[in-house]
């Protein structure tokens, strides 16, 4: 460790108490092996695509329109009008992400550049895999009550993300461990109007995890601790909040339909009994945090060109810009414990598919589609994002005319990212900063099961 100067003592004021003993919080445990999906986003931000594996391998174009399987529940609840018998779907998609960071850190202590002495090794920001596999779980139900209502229930994750660094990572203070998860439970309805246009009107549960740990890293080589202290820890094992998604469709004729649906946004208020922030001097303190999730509308076609082909699009806008801060504060006195501004801005994501019905029993599909970073030249380490391009397959085989199973495959590759991250400390007296580079690609797998009875 290297010795401390005059200059940089003022970061000191992390320290409540020489040789303190943190105290640990309790790991995260979810209620049931369902609620675990909090792999890499392959959205904007920590947005998540995958709600059924058929729609996996057409790219999700065409969500608002098509009638595939019961995943309709968490697209378009008008589109359950279409089905005749009992529609039942089980399943999840794998999301494999491979994301890269690189770069250097910088210190400043009262102006003056007291990183400079530091080797490369106490300052490079390299981190493979910083986003851990995950499994992203669906099920749904959808039953016609008559020929003009419908009412279906699913479970889905729309929103979910997991970055882990190393304990010893020099940018400890950026990038850490952030780990959000809201998992989606719905209840929803339709009625056909006319013949050809139906509404549809879902509600919804959501049941949030969240944690946010950050350490010491570089600030190690100054002050009094080890790289892996913990200097802010915050975590909820279970929030609630509701929301509201709605959905139109019109069918021109049996062969080309258009829909239109949208989704309320989501405030989630998170709420940690034992919060941890050396900067604040509070340990084992209720704090809280709120997480203002996007409302999003999607507008998508499909279009039956030949008795066998079928050609699908969608246009997605997600209102990113309502996230401004990750900000969190003590109950007792508001005092902040953790701040991170996130200049998010709306973004969008096009999409065009096919399918091709190769017989009775076999339908394959494809897509490709781009998706928009919220996040611009303002990124994070703590929640990669940037822009993506898809490319998908997948398959529907029909073992009877009731039971089916969905395969689906997507390679997202997304666009190097540089970008700069500046943490301040005791009012800016003491400034750390991240110069990084980031590389994203990713390999998603479906598998999804569907009956008919």
């Amino acid at each position: 460790m290297h010795s401390i100067d005059s200059g940089f003592r003022i970061a000191q004021i992390f320290i409540y108490n020489k040789g303190f003993q943190m105290k640990k919080f309790n790991q995260s445990v979810l209620a049931t092996a369902m609620l675990f999906a909090a792999g890499g986003a392959s959205a904007a931000a920590f947005q998540l695509s995958e709600v059924s594996t058929s729609g996996l391998g057409r790219a999700y174009a065409g969500e608002a329109a098509i009638a595939d399987n019961a995943a309709v529940v968490a697209t378009n609840p008008a589109l359950m009008s279409l089905f005749k018998t009992n529609q039942f779907s089980v399943g999840g998609v794998y999301v494999d992400s491979k994301i890269n960071m690189s770069g250097n850190t910088g210190i400043t202590a009262l102006g003056r550049n007291v990183g400079a002495r530091l080797p490369s090794t106490s300052t490079n920001l390299h981190q493979k895999n910083v986003v851990p596999g995950s499994l992203v779980p669906n099920m749904y139900f959808v039953a016609p009550v008559n020929d003009k209502v419908a009412i279906g229930a699913g479970m889905n994750v729309n929103f979910g993300l997991k970055s882990e660094y190393d304990n010893k990572y020099n940018g400890g203070v950026f990038g850490g461990t952030t780990d959000l998860t809201a998992l989606n439970l719905n209840l929803s309805g339709s009625y056909r109007i006319t013949e050809g246009f139906s509404a549809g009107l879902g509600l919804n549960a959501i049941y949030a995890q969240a944690k946010i740990e950050r350490r010491a890293g570089v600030l190690a080589n100054f002050m009094p601790v080890k790289e892996d202290t913990i200097l802010t820890q915050l975590q909820d094992k279970a929030a609630w909040a509701f929301a509201w998604n709605a959905g139109v469709m019109y069918q021109f004729n049996e062969n080309h339909r258009i829909g239109l649906a949208y989704h309320s946004k989501v405030d989630v208020d998170f709420t940690d009994h034992t919060a941890t922030s050396l900067q604040a001097h509070r340990i084992g303190q209720e704090g809280g945090l709120k997480l203002n999730l996007p409302d999003y509308l999607e507008f998508s076609g499909f279009h039956q060109l030949t008795e066998k082909f079928a050609m699908h699009y969608s246009y997605k806008y997600s209102h990113w810009s309502r996230l401004k801060n990750l900000y969190a504060s003590y109950h007792s006195d508001g005092r902040e414990a953790f701040h991170k501004k996130m200049y998010y801005r709306n973004s969008s994501r096009i999409a065009l598919g096919g399918t091709y019905n190769v017989d009775d029993k076999l339908t394959l599909r494809a897509g490709i589609a781009y998706d928009q970073a919220a996040a611009t030249e303002h990124a994070s380490a703590a929640i990669p994002d940037t822009d993506r391009t898809w490319y998908s397959v997948g398959a529907t085989y029909k073992f009877t005319p009731n039971l089916s199973v969905d395969l689906g495959y997507a390679y997202l590759k997304g666009k190097k990212v540089h970008f700069k991250e500046e943490q301040r400390i005791s009012n800016g007296a003491v400034v750390v900063t991240g110069n990084y580079s980031s590389k994203a690609s990713a390999n998603l797998y479906g598998l999804n099961l569907n009956y008919s009875f």
